[in-house]
This record gives C-alpha cells, structure tokens and sequence, in this order.
C-alpha cells in the first residue's frame, strides 16, 4: 500500500452469474479515487474507476500485506446488541467529542459478509474468511488515515446485532490486535447498511437445540417483534457463548449497557445513584485506548453533551413506540424461556 496515494473504497462483495467459467466465484468490487487526488477520498463519485478482483485470492495478498506493516494504529469494533442504539450513540459520541478516532459505521460489505457466511454454499474456509475480514478492515483503516488522531484508533460499528454471530467469532481471531466494544469526518462514498435492516431482520435464525421452543414463542409477537427479539437473542447467544470458552479462546471484550448510559440501568449501586458518567469515562477510555492517561476535560464535557442530546432523541423514540403490557410479557417469555439464554439474562 502507498500511503502517499488515496485509498480504494470498497464498493461490494458479488458473484457473477453471468460468467461462463466461475459464475460462483465471489468478486470483490473496489472504487479506485483518481491518482492526481491525493491521500484523501474525493468527494465526487464519477471520477472513481470501478474495478472488480477475485475476492479471497486478492484479500490474502492484501492481508499479508498489511501484515508485513508496522502500525500504531488500533481498530475497535462495536458489536451491538441494541437494536442499533448503542451503535449509533457512540458513533456520534466518538465524533462529537473528536478525540483523534476514525469512525467507520455499518459497512454494508460486512453484512454481504455476513450472509455468505451464513449460507456459505461455497465451502469457503473458517481460516478464508478471517483473511477475508483482516484483510478489508485494514484496507478501510488504511483510507481513513488521515482521520486517525491521538488516540490512533478506527472505530467500526458492525452493521446491526443480525450480523454479530457471523462476524464476531472472526474477529476474535484477532483480537490481539483488535479492541472490541459490545474524527470529525464523514466518508459518505462509503456504502452503509441500513440499521432497519441489520438491526431488525435475523440473517441466521436460531434454531438450535437450546432453543427449540423459539418459533412457538416467537408466533405469539406480530411480525417486526418477532424479527427484533430473534436478531436480538442471536447476538446475545453468540456473545454469552463466546464468553462461556472465554479462557480457550482469549475473548476478553468490553462490555457495556446501553441502559446505564441512558440512565434506565442501576448495577451494583442504591436505586436512583446515577453511573452513567463513569460508564461513559471507561468506554471512551477503552475505545480511545487512553486507560493510561486522563482524558482531556474539554474532550469529556463534549461527550457528555452528546449523550445528553442521544438520550433525549431515543426518549423521545422510545416514548413514541410504547408497548403494551401484554406484548412485554409475550417478549419476556419469548425470551426466557429459552434455556440457557434465559438463565444468563434474568442472572
């Protein structure tokens, strides 16, 4: 990679069924900027070229490429489990504060990922897509460079809790290299999924054996709960389920309620104490990777006036979109019900 030229945008992952010889093959599409543009992306879309590679023979170039790199620069991920709301709150949050971290939202290449690893018709390897994941999280670091300030960091949110049990495992593969989280700038040349979608609509139902009884629960709720509550559960099972092999595995995430932060939470304090200050201090210090040193002032008041902001447009969603007691108690039971899912949450 040459870090004096712009980088390319990631435009799609694609089969072409129209090729005689390898219609199954997957592509990788790549938007090259225009050489006399410089390190940054340009903002004009027509004056990119599109060029198409062999996605994994390209992807374990690029990666032992990248490999053979130095850099200083940490990649944190957001894995929701939120419908979306935690995601979006310290995206706008890590912005808003500007603390010298990148912030890549929702990339819609992931969530193509995401359902070729679901379905996999293709028998592509565990090891094949975790080159895969390294290999495009780096180059999508790598375009936003410039954007990497003090904190040497690039926040991806992975694109709604549907995606999290495809994604997350790879990532943890490496997650020496990575931090993991249950500028200014904006790149919009950068293609996003919606999160109506990704948060909403379950890519691989859960239909395991421990949780047998779901469809049965899940035909109680009309069509949209049923979607949010089994994306939802999907994500979480993934998650427990990692931290249940924790130890062989070195996953070591951090972990943080969207609840505290929004103050509908109390852990470990008298009812009515209020910690969602120090929560935000410790996930801004782990994203930032600023453990060691104190986070500026000016830099925590700003965050803090973002979350105030954040907390009162999702009051104000959440205010329109009540449910009824009937329909809480048909979720509860969707959810707690289901072995040992039910037993870690209701812990």
């Amino acid at each position: 990679m040459d870090a004096k030229k712009a980088t390319p945008v990631i435009v799609a992952i694609e089969q072409d069924l129209e090729d005689d010889n390898n219609p199954n093959d997957y592509h990788l599409f790549l938007a090259f900027p225009p050489a006399s543009g410089g390190v940054s992306t340009p903002a004009a879309p027509n004056l990119y070229q599109r060029v198409r590679v062999p996605l994994f023979a390209f992807c374990e170039r690029l990666a032992n490429a990248f490999k053979e790199q130095m850099t200083s620069t940490a990649l944190c991920f957001v894995a929701d489990a939120s419908s979306g709301m935690g995601a979006e709150m310290l995206t706008d949050i890590v912005k808003d504060c500007n603390y010298g971290v990148a912030t890549i939202s929702n990339p819609a290449w992931m969530t193509t990922l995401a359902l070729i690893v679901s379905k996999n018709t293709q028998n592509i390897t565990t090891q094949q897509f975790e080159t895969i994941i390294f290999a495009l999280c780096r180059l999508d670091a790598f375009r936003v460079r410039e954007s990497v300030g003090v904190s040497r960091t690039v926040l991806f949110t992975l694109p709604g809790q549907a995606c999290v049990p495809q994604l997350l495992p790879l990532i943890q593969k490496y997650g020496s290299s990575y931090r993991q989280k249950a500028s200014k700038e904006e790149w919009e040349l950068v293609s996003e999924t919606p999160t109506t979608i990704s948060a909403t609509v379950p890519i691989a139902p859960l239909r395991h054996i421990r949780a047998r009884a779901l469809p049965d629960a899940l035909a109680n709720l009309n069509n949209s709960q049923a979607s949010i509550v089994e994306a939802w559960m999907a994500s979480i099972d993934k998650f427990l389920d990692m931290k249940s092999r924790e130890k062989k595995i070195s996953y070591a995430p951090f972990v943080c309620r969207v609840g505290v932060l929004m103050k509908r939470s109390v852990i470990g304090n008298e009812v009515g104490s209020d910690v969602s200050e120090l929560a935000l201090k410790n996930v801004l210090e782990f994203i930032s990777g600023s453990n060691s040193r104190a986070i500026p002032e000016e830099v925590f008041e700003a965050a803090q006036s973002s979350l105030k902001r954040k907390r009162s447009e999702f009051e104000g969603i959440q205010s329109n979109n009540k449910l009824s007691p009937d329909e809480k108690t048909l979720i509860e039971k969707s959810v707690c019900n289901q072995s040992c899912l039910g037993k870690c949450i209701s812990c």
